[in-house]
């Protein structure tokens, strides 16, 4: 049996051009809500109406390391929830679904424990072209404006053609800006170990480093957020490297629910022969809030 081969594509100008600049014009509709909060350290008012993170799905590679919009007070749990489906006949029958699930666990006044579930399921004519599924557990603890992080994240994905993914690591966060409407800039620097194992026995073991740029900013029932990854090989940083992009779009409902729109884009320079760099998905839906 013939193993995959792995390709290198490096040409990023044909897919970011234009997503990047879809994400600047929508963080530059934001702009003046933020520019009048007061710069100071806030904790979340969990009174609030839910503020829903942009949903992760194996398409965007290694999901958010942390899950700030979820924060509880005190102590308690914060559980989110976004189911969403399609299904088409005719000239060409599609079935897709995805669900997303995080929770927050506040176990004292400095740790937090976000985890995080996705599970997506497509398919076209009757061939399976989607499987992705992610599992996220991220131990944090934070003082003030820092974080430190400790990370475990297992990963299928038969778009990319991986039967199965393990990466840990660990790593330190700092918000470089937050106010009391609760816009935030900030930054983060992980290393990490990953072992992925490809369809048909390939196997690749590879220390990385991922530089992570978080932004959140929001006006009155609408909140944007965006989370932005660059992951290069420690051992070939020029030419094994991930990009991964999450933004969403967020509109409450009511203090429990909100409508969701997520976009996230994964590239990889190294991906299996037959297989597509380039991976995106943009989901629509209801996403369901519960905790204090």
């Amino acid at each position: 049996m013939n193993k995959p081969k792995l390709i290198k594509n490096g040409a990023l100008t044909r897919f970011l051009s234009w997503r990047v600049g879809a994400a600047a014009g929508l963080l530059s509709c934001w702009a003046a809500g933020p520019a009048l909060a007061q710069n100071t350290v806030t904790k979340a008012d969990t009174a609030a109406a839910p503020v829903v993170a942009p949903s992760t799905t194996a398409a965007g590679g290694l999901p958010s390391s942390e899950f700030e919009t979820y924060t509880v007070k005190n102590s308690g749990t914060r559980y989110t929830a976004t189911i969403t489906g399609i299904y088409t006949t005719g000239t060409v029958e599609r079935t897709y679904f995805t669900t997303s699930h995080t929770g927050n666990f506040k176990l004292s006044e400095n740790w937090l424990l976000p985890t995080a579930f996705t599970f997506s399921y497509g398919r076209q004519n009757g061939l399976l072209n989607e499987r992705e599924l992610v599992g996220l557990l991220t131990p944090t603890y934070q003082r003030g404006r820092v974080k430190y992080y400790l990370l475990g994240n297992a990963e299928r994905s038969n778009l990319r053609a991986i039967d199965r993914r393990f990466v840990t690591g660990a790593g330190a966060g700092y918000q470089l800006y937050v106010d009391t409407l609760k816009n935030e800039v900030s930054v983060s620097q992980f290393f990490l170990y990953e072992y992925t194992a490809y369809q048909n026995g390939l196997l690749r073991q590879v220390p990385r480093s991922s530089t992570r740029l978080k932004l959140r900013t929001g006006k009155g029932p609408v909140v944007l957020t965006g989370l932005v990854y660059y992951q290069p090989s420690l051992q070939d940083y020029l030419g094994d490297y991930r990009l991964n992009l999450t933004s969403g779009l967020n509109f409450t409902v009511s203090r429990h629910l909100a409508l969701t729109a997520a976009y996230t884009y994964s590239y990889e320079s190294i991906a299996v022969e037959g297989r597509a760099p380039g991976n995106g998905n943009l989901t629509l839906g209801f996403t369901y809030v519960a905790g204090k």
